[in-house]
């Protein structure tokens, strides 16, 4: 099916008709981006070569009203004929060409599965997700059938601190992409004045209400662009006394290389640290992840190990302290009797428990009390530096819940690395033998000034 190109806005015709790996459209409210991909894959079914759209929605309970709406209005707008519409389960499907629209919520703990021979993956809203999400759908993209494959995003560009931002731009460009991704997407940004569709002046005076003075807003809603992050109750609020950067650090081998793990299949999460005395510092420099689909035949820690041994040698080039998430103890990794997460590193990097510092989890609240801690007394000489944008992204967003938990904020951005990053502090910076947490926070805090270790 052909549709005059008056359908949709001039801004869209390269989406409309792009067959490219990537497609990154991003910008202001009220642009009209969201309707030129409803129209893009509705038209996509009266394709003769196979297609098998998957639709995605951060929370499965949005599909009904956002994508699939979408969609169904789009479709009615048009009059497209021969689509039928499946109200109990949102799948779209083209009756004469057997092509389909299928939605997929990531909330749901079986995301990826169903997701067989999917030759394109839209998701709108994509700043909601997690790069570890958007990792996982690309690498089901691989149907020996497909006419071309295609992962398609649309969002509002939040913040500058976001994964989107680091993840897909150039680094002192934000609006152009990085070297991974320049030569196979598609970048398209508009605003509310692309839309040829309604009336701008008014639409401009609705986003000028919503704002209400809100500058912030006012920058990503009206112009598209990348706004400031905004966190009202930062978990880490000690922050600003330690350094960040993104210089190289070259580790030595006379001191132990800390290693606290985050376990999850997507990802399995390395942080890695050296404390050096001789400097008087300590220096968080690297950022190892794996996810289920990293290496075939081997699991994610599996993979992280590997890495690790690529990058750092064996246990006769660094010597290694292991710390990390404590339900690991409990957690099977495979079905090998006996095992568990830590033995499975132990047995990769050929390790003894005498290298282990494995503690049991203590609450949010105390080790962010911690963390801050460690913070104001070590000053600028703790240092984040090297590899890790990401965590220094994540940390910077991390907000704290009414009871000081990390809970909401996990939900919303995963925190693998915030994870990872807060058993290196509790378990591995500091000294911290014989204090009980769980039965006197108080005096576990009193006690800290004087146990740090540098």
């Amino acid at each position: 099916m052909i549709l005059d190109d008056s359908a949709y806005s001039t801004k869209f015709y390269d989406i409309v008709h792009s067959h490219d790996r990537y497609i990154i459209a991003f910008g202001g409210r009220g642009s009209g981006k969201t309707d030129s991909f409803y129209l893009k894959y509705l038209l996509e079914t009266y394709q003769p070569y196979y297609f098998k759209l998957c639709y995605v929605n951060k929370e499965k309970a949005n599909i009904r009203d956002q994508q699939y709406a979408g969609f169904k209005r789009v479709a009615k707008r048009l009059d497209l004929p021969n689509l039928k519409f499946y109200d109990g389960d949102y799948r779209i499907i083209n009756e004469i060409t057997g092509n389909s629209l299928i939605p997929k919520g990531m909330d749901d703990p079986e995301k990826t599965k169903g997701l067989d021979d999917i030759t394109v993956i839209w998701w709108d809203e994509v700043n909601k997700g997690s790069q570890d999400d958007f990792t996982t759908l690309n690498a089901l993209l691989r149907s020996p059938v497909a006419q071309y494959l295609q992962f398609a995003i649309s969002f509002n560009p939040v913040s500058e601190q976001h994964w989107l931002r680091t993840f897909f731009f150039d680094k002192d460009n934000p609006y152009e992409l990085n070297d991974l991704f320049k030569s196979n997407t598609l970048l398209n940004h508009s605003t509310y004045l692309d839309n040829e569709f309604i009336d701008q002046d008014e639409y401009l005076n609705t986003l000028l209400q919503n704002s209400n003075g809100n500058v912030n807003r006012s920058i990503v809603d009206i112009k598209g662009l990348w706004g400031v992050e905004q966190n009202d109750n930062p978990f880490f609020y000690m922050l600003s006394s330690i350094e960040m950067n993104f210089d190289e650090y070259t580790p030595s081998n006379q001191y132990e290389l800390l290693l606290s793990f985050d376990f999850n299949h997507s990802p399995t999460t390395c942080v890695v640290a050296q404390k050096r005395p001789d400097l008087k510092k300590v220096f968080v420099f690297d950022i190892i992840t794996a996810d289920i689909n990293t290496s075939q035949n081997r699991t994610p820690i599996q993979a992280v190990c590997d890495k690790i041994k690529s990058k750092y040698g064996n246990i006769t080039s660094y010597l290694y302290r292991v710390t990390g998430d404590g339900s690991g103890t409990q957690q099977k990794s495979d079905r090998i009797a006996n095992a568990n997460f830590y033995t499975d590193i132990m047995k990769e990097l050929a390790l003894s428990q005498s290298h282990m510092t494995i503690k049991a989890n203590i609450k949010h609240s105390l080790s962010g009390d911690m963390c801050n801690s460690i913070f104001q007394i070590f000053g600028k000489s703790y240092v984040i530096c090297g590899n890790t944008q990401i965590l220094q992204n994540e940390i910077k967003q991390a907000y704290a819940d009414k009871d000081g938990s990390l809970n909401g904020f996990k939900k919303d951005n995963g925190g693998h690395f915030t994870d990872a990053f807060r058993y290196l502090n509790t378990n591995l910076i500091i000294k911290t033998d014989g204090i009980d947490y769980k039965r006197d926070t108080k005096h576990a805090m009193h006690q800290l000034t004087g146990i740090f270790t540098a």
